[in-house]
């Protein structure tokens, strides 16, 4: 018992030290110097360690693992994140980050509310006119900003319009809220939705359906592990300790250039919403890349992928998501830049395709045109079945 005693008060006065485990084994060969010279090698960065003593108390504890801090850290840090997600500022703080002047910035909170419209305001003539009503309320999309603006520019009748936007849109959704994914699918262009069906059965007539079927699963599956592997990388887990199976390693290969450029993390894999127009999806990653506040969208390809417009439909979801952001208040931030980030797999460098806020607002312009088709084509649906 004096040799525990002893060391538990060596422990205790070392103020570096952040927490310590005991574990009680059944036998022990070291020497009380050793141990005190362990402590001072380690001296200033121990701060979890793992002991064992004799059940008997005679002899000296063995030190069996000692770790340093910052990699304590690291692990709670990545394991707290996955469990609760990231610490979020409490409304009402004046806590603002300040960035540099490079059109990047953040808020304590959402700064137009959404509230109840009023019923004088709501539905004014649209109920004689049902092509009065879809211009009054649909053409309104096309008009909504990508930015959560200053309060000082957002009039009283203003908030009321655009609240009385959401009213409309969440009783033409009937309490389904389509994914960004949804309304891309629905709102595509008969010459892409051509290519895609072409392309769909020269996979059949090579695969069969089976075999497509499989391939599919094969694309999803091997999307979710690259997703996974660089959620636990960018949430501080040490690289050698990242499992990374064959059918992606191309792919991480491919990202070796990219990834030790993100830092500051704000988001990863987080569910967001936009309240006024009614659409949802998940945001891969909002953080600094080279200096830069952006969201960040991972796409695996065979094929190079050289150019912002190469990638389809991507920038409007990178746009749509922007503009969700900046709205949703369960977040506190605002965002106006974007990143597409193109894994291949052969392993050649990734393509990283940066949007501007210039860029942004164009793609914005144009996903709001499909938001509207999409709320459209529902209309439309609606009365075909009627």
């Amino acid at each position: 018992m004096e040799y525990k005693r002893s060391i538990l008060k060596c422990l205790r006065s070392y103020t570096f030290l952040e927490s310590f485990h005991i574990r009680f084994a059944s036998n022990s060969n070291i020497t009380e110097d050793e141990i005190d010279a362990i402590i001072e090698k380690k001296k200033g960065k121990i701060s979890v360690i793992t002991k064992t003593f004799p059940k008997n108390m005679q002899g000296s504890p063995v030190i069996i693992e000692s770790k340093d801090a910052y990699t304590v850290k690291k692990h709670l840090n990545y394991e707290l994140r996955m469990l609760y997600g990231p610490v979020q500022a409490l409304k009402g703080t004046n806590n603002k980050k300040k960035f540099q002047s490079d059109c990047t910035f953040i808020q304590n909170q959402t700064v137009i509310p959404i509230v109840e419209p009023s019923k004088n305001n709501f539905v004014s003539g649209l109920k004689t006119n049902k092509n009065l009503e879809e211009n009054s309320y649909l053409n309104k999309v096309l008009n909504f900003p990508l930015i959560n603006q200053n309060p000082s520019k957002a009039s009283e009748i203003y908030i009321t319009e655009i609240n009385s936007l959401r009213k409309e849109l969440e009783k033409r959704s009937r309490s389904y809220v389509p994914s960004v994914s949804k309304i891309l699918e629905k709102t595509m262009s008969q010459e892409s939705v051509a290519n895609l069906k072409r392309w769909k059965e020269n996979m059949i007539r090579e695969l069969g359906d089976e075999g497509f079927q499989k391939y599919h699963e094969e694309i999803l599956k091997n999307g979710q592990n690259l997703h996974m592997c660089i959620n636990t990388y960018l949430g501080s887990t040490p690289k050698p300790e990242i499992n990374i199976e064959e059918a992606i390693s191309g792919h991480w290969k491919s990202l070796r250039t990219i990834l030790p450029n993100i830092n500051d993390i704000k988001l990863l894999e987080e569910r967001i919403a936009h309240p006024f127009l009614c659409y949802k999806g998940i945001v891969d990653c909002f953080a600094r890349y080279r200096g830069k506040l952006v969201v960040i969208d991972w796409k695996t390809s065979k094929k190079k992928k050289p150019s912002v417009s190469s990638t389809f439909d991507n920038p409007l979801q990178i746009a749509a998501y922007v503009g969700a952001l900046n709205f949703d208040p369960k977040y506190q931030y605002l965002a106006n830049q974007g990143l597409i980030v193109v894994a291949y797999e052969d392993g050649t460098q990734a393509s990283a395709h940066y949007m501007d806020e210039n860029l942004i607002h164009r793609y914005w312009k144009e996903w709001l045109i499909r938001v509207k088709m999409y709320w459209e084509l529902m209309e439309q649906n609606e009365n075909s079945q009627s």
